[in-house]
């Protein structure tokens, strides 16, 4: 049976109390759009500790590269896992996804930018954009969604990167991404226009005030509202060479496996937040039902009720089990987009699922902003679109398992 160690359980109580401490109470500001997460984000990072434990993985990856011959960039996978433990993120991700599923969004988002350097970037680029955004200093954004381009975000991309000098020319548009109305520094794909018939997706670091670079107002959304999300606009941006993150020799599809691996990472992570969800919404809802009275007894007595919240438990205890798998496979550096693909699906239709059925338990009281389960349910369905939606999971795993 998958169980947390006593270092994974005493972070989990530390992250549980930080966050009905610090993150409950400031809610309705942040839903409302008075208060952006940034600030909150910084006060978590230093009250528990994650900025010294990103900073030291960051750090450790500029010796290594400065080891190397010239301190060339060498590509390399990194999980967030927090002091090389990547169920620490898990538990780190449930927790706060119990309160806001939104500002965790805020969290990986920023956190998703700072990867994408660390992954392909060189020690000076990494000294200069990604250990602030790991100190939380700054705000990273990861962009890669375009208005034409969702699903296939890479066959379908329009934005263009063309060689000028010892620099690129950014040209394009990236939409729906997490921090960019506020972001200070941005991990943005483009189409580089290479010799011959090869036109490689590759990342480039683009800070804000470069010109060129605009961001437009945060988007309205069903939910995440503590999330802003808005659009990238690139016209003739110009950034240096050594902004390129990764190289332009590598032959092959005009993948970037980087940004493969970004998504994945990204998709890996999200089971934990929906694990955070479903595992709110059945402690509210077996609290409610046991203590509801209808017709003279609690209405967890009646069938109807009971079932609901069987079926709640069994999909907490799948979608725990998966969100173990994940953090195992990440330790053990066999996470593949099957197994990413397979939690995100699952987890993300039961956390809309789990969360309707609390809300249908609580009844009208459950309709109420008042309650945090109408947020929950609307913080939710995100996780079936966002990172790929259900489809797109549905047919990596057919692919993976027909291959």
């Amino acid at each position: 049976m998958f169980e947390l160690d006593d270092t994974q359980r005493a972070f989990e109580d530390a992250a549980r109390g930080w966050c009905e401490q610090q993150l409950a109470p400031a809610i309705p500001a942040l839903e409302s759009g008075e208060e952006l997460p940034y600030a909150l984000l910084r006060r978590l990072a230093r009250d528990l500790g994650i900025s010294e434990l990103l900073v030291q993985l960051a750090e450790r990856r500029i010796a290594r590269l400065r080891g190397a011959a010239g301190g060339a960039a060498a590509s390399g996978s990194h999980a967030m896992g927090l002091g090389g433990d990547p169920m620490l993120s898990s538990v780190l991700l449930k927790e706060i996804s119990r309160v806001s599923p939104g500002f965790g969004m805020a969290f990986i988002s920023t956190l998703g930018c700072a990867m994408a350097i660390l992954a392909q970037g060189n020690a000076e680029t990494i000294e200069r954009h990604a250990l602030p955004i790991l100190r939380f200093e700054t705000v990273g954004s990861w962009a890669l969604t375009e208005p034409g381009a969702g699903s296939d975000a890479f066959g379908g991309m329009r934005s263009v990167a063309k060689p000028d000098g010892d620099g690129f020319v950014l040209t394009g548009q990236k939409t729906f991404i997490s921090n960019a109305p506020c972001a200070d520094v941005f991990a943005i794909y483009a189409r580089v226009e290479a010799p011959g018939d090869r036109r490689p997706v590759r990342a480039f670091v683009v800070e804000r005030g470069t010109p060129g670079l605009e961001t437009g107002p945060p988007m309205r959304k069903m939910g995440m509202h503590d999330s802003p999300t808005g659009e990238i606009f690139l016209r003739d941006c110009r950034v240096p060479r050594v902004n390129l993150l990764g190289d332009l020799e590598t032959a092959g599809a005009p993948r970037a496996d980087a940004a493969l691996e970004t998504l994945n990472l990204e998709r890996s992570v999200m089971p934990a937040m929906c694990l955070g969800i479903i595992e709110r919404c059945v402690d509210e809802s077996l609290r409610y039902a046991q203590q509801r009275q209808q017709f003279g007894r609690p209405i967890a007595e009646f069938q109807a009720i009971a079932f609901k919240l069987a079926r709640m438990e069994l999909a907490l205890e799948n979608a725990r089990n998966l969100v173990f798998k994940l953090a195992w496979a990440q330790r053990e550096g066999r996470l593949d987009a099957r197994l990413a693909s397979l939690a995100k699906l699952y987890c993300a239709e039961e956390a809309v699922r789990v969360s309707l059925d609390a809300i249908q338990i609580h009844g009208g009281a459950g309709y109420m902003a008042e309650l945090p389960l109408e947020k929950l349910m609307r913080d939710a369905k995100m996780f079936e679109i966002g990172g790929g939606t259900n489809e797109i999971q549905l047919q990596t795993i057919a692919r993976a398992i027909l291959s």
